[in-house]
């Protein structure tokens, strides 16, 4: 099966630091919204609500972490990446696996980003693209950036062509 097949490779664990403040901007901001929409509600009632302020606010913001932190470690666990001779390949997903294999002779176009948080964890995203789809192929997000360069030169379509005529490094060695 090939959610347990050997090779893949795991995302680093600063990865995990990078995804957990990241979307734990959203927790701040939805926690905001939360005490927003009580204090709106407290002053358009007529009536004073038996609950105090910032109570319902407080406890789903709550409820929210203790879901969010187990999660993004799962999501984060889910993910890997493997490079052979013929396909680059991905593996993602808690509830939903996504498996995604882009062929080596496919690939138009490699690119790696990196944001201030990635930057600042050593992390970029790669991103593949392959012909006629305006949409990445694969897009990895939280790799190492030494990994990122790497996995880009190893995917360029120039470094395809060297390893079909026998000139690149052998990618397994």
């Amino acid at each position: 099966m090939m959610w347990t097949s050997p090779g893949f490779e795991p995302l680093h664990g600063e990865a995990l630091r990078v995804r957990r403040i990241r979307s734990g901007v959203f927790i701040v901001i939805a926690a905001i919204a939360l005490i927003a929409i009580d204090l709106g509600l407290r002053l358009l009632l007529e009536t004073t609500p038996s609950i105090p302020p910032f109570v319902i606010p407080l406890v789903f913001t709550v409820v929210l972490v203790a879901a969010w932190w187990p999660w993004t470690r799962l999501s984060w666990a889910a993910w890997g990446w493997r490079l052979d001779d013929a396909t680059f390949q991905t593996r993602s997903g808690v509830y939903t696996k996504v498996w995604k294999g882009v062929p080596r002779d496919r690939v138009q176009f490699v690119e790696v980003n990196s944001g201030p948080l990635q930057r600042s964890a050593g992390l970029a995203t790669l991103i593949v693209r392959t012909a006629g789809v305006r949409t990445p192929a694969v897009r990895v997000e939280d790799l190492e950036t030494e990994v990122a360069e790497h996995l880009r030169s190893e995917l360029s379509p120039q470094a395809s062509e060297d390893l079909s005529q026998g000139l690149g490094p052998d990618p397994l060695a």
